[in-house]
């Protein structure tokens, strides 16, 4: 991301996700991935990502520390860990391609009958935190895009909108702050890449301010009904850039 027109662009996409994310709770990692990696390197691209999206995430935590559900949060944050140690592995052994289009697949799936069938559900068996929380860290740890399974399990609860984002975000926090660790002792947070994030962190920032700005206007139903439609859209975007 050395030339000044790619850090320009590179921080529009940042400014332009993180916005989304502001607004919905979730979509910065779907959106910067598939922006920056158009003309960038993967693994860096999922290294710069990984960085902006922990200023991000324990931004919106912060202001919404209140309102977080610790409770979701501590049944799926252990496989969460789990699932991002082998995502890290997993995108240096297996076919990129194929993972990202198996992920968008199973986004547009869940946005379509969650659109169809909106009846709100309550909390789910622990077995299916696992399985969630271990999907999750393996996108989260592989493209930084391990949302979209966490959102479908819990933006269907019948909770405020609130304490669904700031739920989502502490997730994202985990997945973000353990991918760093195993990134690093795999040689794929290079100097470059904390230099980039560093750039990017301001547009970020920015860019969720507004988003939160946006949130607030609109009433829980109409938020839930555009959370589904963005991951939908998210979904279509990441099976094309797939």
């Amino acid at each position: 991301m050395a030339p000044a027109v790619d850090l320009v662009v590179a921080a529009l996409i940042l400014l332009l996700a993180a916005g989304v994310q502001g607004f919905l709770g979730f979509g910065f990692g779907i959106i910067a991935m598939s922006g920056l990696t158009v003309s960038h390197d993967l693994l860096h691209a999922a290294g710069v990502v990984n960085l902006t999206g922990m200023v991000l995430t324990g931004s919106v935590l912060w202001q919404l520390r209140a309102h977080t559900l610790w409770r979701h949060t501590a049944r799926l944050a252990p496989w969460i860990v789990l699932g991002v140690i082998g995502g890290v592995a997993a995108v240096q052994q297996l076919d990129r391609t194929w993972m990202v289009r198996s992920l968008a697949i199973t986004v547009v799936a869940i946005s379509a009958w969650n659109l169809l069938a909106p009846a709100l559900r309550a909390p789910r068996s622990r077995v299916i935190d696992a399985v969630v929380g271990i999907i999750s860290g393996v996108f989260g740890g592989a493209f930084n895009t391990g949302g979209p399974p966490l959102v479908a399990h819990l933006y269907a609860q019948d909770e405020p909108p609130e304490a669904l984002k700031a739920t989502i975000q502490a997730l994202f926090l985990t997945i973000s702050l353990s991918r760093v660790p195993v990134a690093a002792a795999q040689g794929l947070m290079g100097p470059t890449v904390w230099r980039d994030a560093a750039l990017g962190a301001p547009f970020v920032v920015a860019g969720l301010l507004l988003g939160i700005a946006v949130g607030r206007r609109v009433s829980p139903e109409h938020f839930r009904r555009a959370a589904w439609v963005g991951l939908l859209a998210l979904g279509l975007a990441l099976l094309v850039a797939g």
